[in-house]
């Protein structure tokens, strides 16, 4: 946040002075920002100014009117307070006209200021203030590039002001260089303007859509008459949409392969011309709601006959959902058992949506977006989609930028955190506005984006590129066939970016995927455990020195993390008896001594970093190494090394059962972040647990058997390699075996 401005805190304090106790007056805050706070509060006083009596923060009609009878505001026409208020707006616009004063009067400083803010934005530099130019300067809009803004952008939106500064329906737009609603709609107008579209609004609506298509395309060649603005005004569209074409008002050759670009990046017919299509595409985010997209999306179970007239009608991936709002809500439109089958058997593809109700800002937040990325995975195993299918998580109402930061991006961070714990299987999409999509994944926080562009009055949809990463583009609702062949569709357009998925996996025959555990058999669990360990002869190893010796607690840990060993089971298609064995074992047999290993491990990793950073800067004594050297030890929840953890991963990664960047276990910083990851990140300690099952699994050649029907040895020695190849690691698989056919027995009952 910017410093205060000192200039500012004068305008704060003169406002509040001179006008707190007159009716309909808010004081502002003395902070020294510039904020839409300080303009309102100068846009009230100039209202009392010019006798209007109910305020108001609208810079209105009414206003314009007032103003307009008071006159043109220049040297030889003020008030002592509006001087003050029109100075005060310049200073909050970045331009001394008074040198930090309030004078009361018209300086030489103000002719300068105003001569100045005229030229940024584009009209002739009289040194008088308009009424439009005053409602200009009472706003937030900046007149120099600023953030992203581009200088050929900036171009056309001076050209604009200049050109239509004294139409009665024109406001003074932006000169920063970036597209925006305001943009939008003023083009919109012009563009009526040009081709004489009654009652005009700068709506883009079918009577300015009509007028454009039947005014025909713009190609090589072609060029604007006296008076006229048509081809510069598709230049200004092209401009705004971050296309650098020319801006002469002549269609150039050059000009053309820039509109194939952006045809190509819109998915639009190649013509290289202006046509009524890509006029559309670069004005509104629907585009041409006509035209027939490859994709769409439904909440309606797709039948045969369904299926059929999808096909005829050109689709060829259909977005379907993967859970209903709630199990008791009246709306079902999950995907239905047997659904998948007759879509691929009519040669369709899928993309799943994730979207309980996702419509409202307080539903998002990071323990929200957690829970979906659980739930989401949840589903997918279930339906088996397979590795890398992009779920699209839905954002379904018009966020704007300050909700953006406050709720959509912690939400899409726990999505992440999430989707990371289970080895990227499923990759993060996002639907929704195109603001939304784009600030989500600049982030990184979503690979594709699923544009929800038919709502055209959207604010995140008005004066916003289309994403980048766009894989589905929303323009349409529509209906399609008729009888059982009837379906209600959102008809989208596909980038090719994702082309939905054609099979699933599929469970080995009568096999299904284990659930969440019913804790209402918690009690009947631990009894089951501890008759076992106390059973005559039972093999349980040394059980001496135990941080925690009672199974009863050992297992109220594990079962508090069920949800995630549940999905990682699911992820990799294996038994959940597998990871919750060994995360059982491996916490009940920490002990002591482990924790000074841990220690010895923290210790000599913290010298290592004292010592470079001594390397970089030696000032004083050299730090010295600890007299024990400890690089790695056991550590987290299931007790998993720094180097095993590296070599299981990477392993995954190259075998293509994960994402992520391969470590070096020869490497000390490798080695350091990672046993810090595995020490202090419990989910992630979990989540290593079955990369590691299965990269002995690999080692012992046993992966590629179907997982879910391990046999009973091949378990054990899954169990045993995970602690080692000698003796006493297959000791431990035996032991860990034990309790594995427990926690089986009851995952059993409850899938079948």
């Amino acid at each position: 946040m910017a410093n205060p401005d000192p200039w500012i805190e004068n305008v704060q304090i003169w406002l509040n002075t001179t006008y707190t106790g007159v009716p309909g007056w808010n004081p502002v805050v003395v902070d020294g920002r510039t904020g839409w706070a300080t303009m309102r509060a100068l846009t009230r006083a100039l209202q009392h100014e010019l006798g209007i009596s109910s305020l108001s923060d609208n810079f209105g009609p009414g206003t314009m009117s007032a103003l307009g009878a008071f006159g043109n505001i220049s040297s030889g026409n003020f008030t002592p307070n509006i001087a003050n208020i029109l100075i005060a707006g310049l200073y909050c616009k970045g331009y001394n006209a008074g040198n930090g004063q309030l004078p009361g009067s018209w300086l030489p400083q103000t002719t300068t200021a105003v001569n100045s803010i005229q030229s940024h934005i584009g009209i002739p530099q009289t040194g008088i203030i308009t009424p439009t130019l005053f409602r200009a300067i009472l706003n937030m809009d900046a007149y120099i590039v600023i953030g992203n803004g581009q200088q050929f952008v900036r171009e056309v939106q001076q050209w604009m002001n200049a050109t239509y500064l004294n139409r009665s329906w024109y406001s003074i737009i932006p000169a920063d260089g970036s597209y925006s609603r305001t943009v939008q709609t003023a083009l919109v107008y012009a563009i009526q303007e040009e081709l004489n579209v009654a009652g005009a609004n700068g709506n883009y609506g079918p009577g300015t859509r009509a007028a454009v298509q039947a005014k025909g395309a713009i190609a090589i060649g072609n060029q604007d008459g006296p008076g006229r603005n048509w081809i510069r005004l598709f230049q200004a569209a092209m401009r705004f949409n971050l296309y650098p074409v020319a801006f002469d008002g002549s269609f150039s050759v050059s000009d053309s392969a820039h509109v194939v670009s952006f045809q190509n990046f819109t998915a639009l017919p190649i013509s290289g011309q202006g046509d009524y299509q890509t006029w559309s595409s670069l004005l509104v985010s629907n585009g041409d709601p006509n035209r027939v997209g490859t994709a769409a999306d439904t909440i309606t179970q797709v039948t045969a006959p369904r299926a059929s007239t999808l096909i005829a009608n050109g689709r060829q991936v259909i977005g379907r959902y993967l859970t209903n709002a709630s199990s008791s809500s009246a709306l079902n439109k999950k995907i239905q058992p047997g659904e998948l089958a007759v879509i691929f058997g009519a040669g369709l593809r899928v993309f799943p949506i994730y979207q309980t109700y996702g419509s409202y800002l307080s539903y998002f937040s990071d323990i929200q977006g957690q829970n979906d990325a659980f739930a989401a995975i949840e589903a997918a195993t279930e339906y088996g989609f397979l590795r890398n299918t992009f779920i699209y998580f839905a954002v379904d109402f018009d966020a704007t930028d300050d909700q953006i930061t406050s709720n959509v991006i912690p939400h899409f961070e726990a999505i992440n955190t999430v989707t990371r714990n289970f080895n990227g299987m499923y990759r993060v999409g996002i639907y929704g506005t195109r603001n939304v999509c784009s600030r989500i994944s600049q982030l990184g926080l979503a690979e594709s984006s699923f544009v929800s562009g038919m709502s055209t009055g959207y604010s995140g949809n008005l004066g916003f590129h289309l994403p980048s990463n766009w894989a589905f583009d929303q323009i349409s609702t529509i209906t399609l066939g008729t009888g059982g062949g009837a379906i209600e569709i959102d008809n989208n357009i596909a980038s090719g970016r994702d082309l939905g998925q054609s099979s699933i996996n599929s469970p080995p025959t009568g096999e299904k995927l284990d659930v969440q555990f019913d804790m209402a058999l918690h009690p009947s669990l631990a009894s089951a455990i501890l008759a076992y360990i106390n059973s005559p002869g039972a093999d349980i190893g040394n059980t001496l020195g135990l941080l925690e010796p009672d199974p009863a607690v050992i297992l109220q840990r594990v079962l508090a993390h069920d949800l995630l060993i549940t999905n990682l089971a699911r992820t990799w298609g294996i038994r959940k008896a597998l990871i919750q064995s060994i995360a059982f074992w491996e916490n009940w047999k920490t002990r002591w001594d482990d924790l000074l290993s841990n220690y010895a491990v923290i210790i000599w990793y913290s010298y290592l970093e004292q010592h470079e950073a001594w390397l970089e800067s030696p000032v004083g004594p050299e730090p010295q190494p600890p007299s024990v050297i400890q690089e790695d030890s056991s550590t987290g929840f299931a007790q998993v090394f720094a180097n095993t953890a590296i070599l299981a991963q990477n392993w995954a990664i190259e075998s293509d059962f994960a994402d992520g960047i391969l470590l070096d276990n020869h490497n000390w910083r490798d080695m350091w972040a990672m046993w810090q990851l595995i020490h202090t990140d419990l989910n992630f300690s979990i989540a290593i647990v079955p990369t590691v099952l299965m990269w002995g699994a690999d080692r012992i050649g046993v992966l590629d058997v179907p997982r879910l029907t391990f046999a009973d040895h091949e378990i054990e020695a899954i169990l045993a390699r995970y602690n080692g190849t000698n003796t006493d690691a297959d000791a431990v698989g035996a032991r860990v075996k034990h309790f594995y056919d427990i926690f089986e027995q009851f995952n059993a009952s409850l899938r079948s």
